[in-house]
């Protein structure tokens, strides 16, 4: 099968994934949000801020090397799959020696027995996560998105069971570490039957993956560190009451593109990969990407930002009433940072994981004050709007200091990619707006809705208007995918 069929195929497969768990992890949302308290979210949030974290290291980032390096011998892959569940022993080790210095820096003792539970993470994902980096590079997309669709469920049916039987924040608990048992069951089972690794181990077969890995693993963990320091100040400065609020909004206006991202660039990276010595089909592959990521994700964020205070009571109950604002914020930030996500994969390919890292130190350097100043200011509200300046204040030195070296002068088209889905969705912002104002007394679900439907249909309208070459991609996209 020809590479262009073989991505289509994986975007196909990856869809299908992404949607089913998408709907999983909303239905979730929806159920849990009425059955447990802003703490619990809050609490959980601060475990996971942690494991989180902690995960950049479990496999010391040569997993990035092996989809980038294509000719890895069956012994190198054996020595770093020995390599990786010895990482993983060490992080848990790490990460338990540290739960005390977590428990003052968030002044809550209620996270200790929860960070017990949840590190056990770290013993059982690393069995199965090279397997699934080698399916990847395959781009055998139709088994991950089995697997991950099985795991997700299963998260699923442990969370509310035990919610519903009154756990409270330990449903959420024994879900992630359910989700992590499944998914490495059902990696080992294929992978030792397509990849079995030997038992054998030589510190000689690491040459030329740890110096990649280190890198990625550097930029990992300054990156999760910028995204999520805002969790951390508002868990430590203003309590689980208000990070629970918070770390609500966040996981909402993530969805897309935390779901609809990985679709293309979970498939971009290894085709990437195939293509980093055609520097033309690069640069025409990524900028096809970021138009099309942007696309989609513009209307949905924008167009949550507005329909928030409608949305969050009727579906999640009145008791989220005080994240609306944090949501039509953060949607705005996660727009912005939408943009971001395929310059990881491109990066990756060309093996410049040096250039992520050096980056995500300037971006961790940035991000601190912003977002301290922001909460002492405005508190959640006030770090929530911060981000927004921020991110904005970024998009030129994306370009300059990330996309150019990588791909050449495109300054032209990569501004088109972002700008114009983007004036549309806003546009679309605006006439809802002005319908909302002049509403008569619909009842709300009914105008909820109205709203929906109509936005689609004015963002395509003024899409078509300002780059009608994005519908015709759409259109090629999806025809490619359903074939």
């Amino acid at each position: 099968m020809k590479l262009a069929a073989l991505a289509a195929d994986g975007v196909r497969w990856t869809t299908i994934s992404t949607a089913c768990i998408t709907l999983i992890q909303m239905l979730r949302l929806v159920i849990l949000a009425r059955l447990l308290s802003p703490g619990d979210f809050g609490l959980m949030a601060m475990a996971m801020i942690v494991i989180d974290a902690a995960q950049a290291y479990i496999d010391l980032g040569i997993s990035a090397a092996i989809i980038h390096r294509q000719d890895a011998t069956k012994e190198q892959l054996s020595s770093l799959y020995w390599l990786n569940i010895f990482a993983g022993w060490t992080v848990f080790v790490v990460v338990w020696l540290c739960m005390p210095l977590v428990v003052r820096l968030f002044h809550e003792p209620r996270v200790l027995p929860l960070l017990h539970v949840v590190a056990l993470v770290f013993l059982i994902a690393p069995l199965g996560q090279q397997f699934e980096i080698l399916l990847q590079r395959e781009l055998a997309f139709n088994t991950l998105a089995k697997q991950d669709i099985i795991a997700s469920g299963s998260a699923f049916i442990i969370a509310v069971v035990l919610a519903a039987s009154g756990f409270g924040v330990w449903a959420l608990m024994w879900s992630v570490l359910g989700n992590a048992a499944v998914k490495a069951f059902l990696l080992v089972r294929i992978g030792m039957k397509r990849f079995r690794p030997s038992l054998h181990f030589r510190s000689a077969d690491l040459k030329g993956f740890l110096s990649f890995g280190l890198f990625q693993m550097g930029e990992r963990a300054v990156n999760y560190l910028a995204e999520r320091l805002d969790q951390i100040l508002i868990g430590s400065l203003l309590g689980a009451n208000a990070l629970g609020y918070y770390n609500f909004a966040f996981n909402l206006t993530t969805q897309p593109i935390t779901r609809i991202n990985p679709i293309i660039t979970r498939v971009a990276f290894p085709v990437f990969s195939k293509l980093q010595d055609d520097a033309e089909r690069l640069k025409r592959g990524y900028l096809r990407v970021l138009g099309f990521l942007t696309s989609v994700n513009a209307p949905l964020l924008v167009g949550l930002s507005v329909v928030a205070p409608l949305a969050v009571p009727l579906i999640f109950g009145q008791k989220w009433t005080g994240s609306v604002v944090l949501v039509q914020i953060l949607s705005l930030v996660c727009l912005v940072r939408s943009t971001c996500n395929p310059i990881g994969s491109l990066q990756l390919a060309k093996g410049r994981a040096d250039l992520g890292f050096h980056w995500n130190v300037f971006l961790l350097v940035a991000t601190l004050p912003a977002i301290y100043f922001g909460a002492k200011i405005g508190q959640a509200v006030g770090v929530a709007a911060a981000l927004l300046i921020l991110q904005i204040a970024l998009l030129v030195p994306v370009y300059v200091f990330l996309v150019r070296p990588l791909i050449g002068k495109c300054a032209q088209e990569y501004t088109s990619g972002i700008l114009r889905p983007a004036i549309s969705a806003l546009l679309m912002a605006f006439v809802i707006a002005l319908v909302r104002i002049w509403r008569n007394g619909f009842p709300v679900f009914a105008e909820l809705i109205m709203l929906v439907a109509l936005g689609s249909v004015l963002y395509v309208f003024f899409l078509q208007l300002l780059n009608r070459k994005a519908v015709y991609e759409f259109r090629a996209i999806l025809s490619n995918t359903g074939s």
